[in-house]
Order: C-alpha cells, then sequence, then structure tokens
C-alpha cells in the first residue's frame, strides 16, 4: 500500500484510556499549510556493549523513539491559539476587541489527532501532547502560521499511535 500526502488533520479532546472518538465527534483542526506535514521518527538510542579488545559489539540496547507529527495551520484564530498555544480569551470591553493574552504560563489539554492521508494509511494518536508555537513572517509577502509538534503519549488499553487503511471493511 502506498501512502500520499495529507487530507486533513481532525481533533478531539484527548482520550488516555486508548479509545478514538468517533471521526463524527472530531473537527478539523484548521487549513494545513501546503507542505509542512511529516510524520517521522527519531534514529532509536542505541547502547553498545564491548568485549575488551574488541571492535564489534557483544550486545546492543535500542530504545525506539516514538514518531511525532509536525504540522502548521494558517488559519489560527483567537480560540486556537488559546486551545494549542495557551492563554486566555479576554472578551471585549466596552469598545474594546475581544483579545488573545498570554504569558507562557497557562497549560494545554492532550487532544486526540486523527491524520487522513489522501490515498492509504490513515493515523490515530488518541492521547497527544501538542506543543505549537507562532511562526510569523510579517513581510510583505510573509503569512502567520502556528507550527505544531504533536507526540503520541501512553493511554491506558492499546497504542499511543495506529495506523489503518480507511478502505478495509
Amino acid at each position: 500500500m502506498i501512502t500520499i500526502g495529507l487530507s486533513e488533520i481532525k481533533v478531539a479532546p484527548a482520550a488516555p484510556n486508548g479509545t478514538m472518538p468517533q471521526e463524527s465527534a472530531m473537527t478539523k483542526i484548521g487549513k494545513t499549510y501546503k507542505d509542512t506535514a511529516k510524520i517521522s521518527q527519531e534514529q532509536a538510542e542505541v547502547t553498545e556493549h564491548f568485549e575488551e579488545g574488541r571492535s564489534a559489539p557483544e550486545v546492543l540496547k535500542k530504545n525506539k523513539k516514538i514518531p511525532k507529527l509536525t504540522f502548521s495551520i494558517m488559519d489560527a484564530d483567537i480560540d486556537a491559539l488559546v486551545a494549542y498555544i495557551g492563554g486566555t480569551k479576554v472578551p471585549k470591553g466596552s469598545g474594546g476587541k475581544t483579545k488573545w493574552a498570554f504569558d507562557g504560563n497557562e497549560p494545554v489539554e492532550n487532544k486526540a489527532i486523527l491524520v487522513k492521508s489522501e490515498q492509504g494509511l490513515n493515523f490515530e494518536i488518541p492521547n497527544a501532547d501538542i506543543e505549537a508555537v507562532i511562526d510569523a513572517d510579517m513581510s510583505a509577502k510573509g503569512i502567520f502560521l502556528v507550527n505544531f509538534t504533536v507526540t503520541p503519549c501512553a493511554v491506558a488499553s492499546g497504542k499511543a499511535l495506529r495506523a489503518y487503511d480507511p478502505k478495509e471493511t
């Protein structure tokens, strides 16, 4: 099976028990900026044990890293900033505007994430830690982006990251 392209990324409240929310209960996270979505895995941390005087290891201990999802959205509004970066939504006062207020101390809740491909495998993360940061190029040709790094976290039942064929019956 060949997996190509991103269709959309959907989000819902986290499911630490390991049960993904129904897709109908999930919402599109935003407009994913072209060519930014990637699932990648770092090399395993390897510990080698050698016999004295030998250059080839006797035993290798590998500690694998979990794949992470990275992408950017280009249509972040105040609610998205609060949900994914942190901060608070300050209602408009008399004659004022609704504002996003941020000091860096606000927690961001984990989310359930569904990555739908154009063709091939879809990926689900029932309990995802999200680190989102602003990446705004405010030049004439620039754009305001929010960059996401999504790390699958442990769940009570099942695995932290799963892939499936949406066409399978």
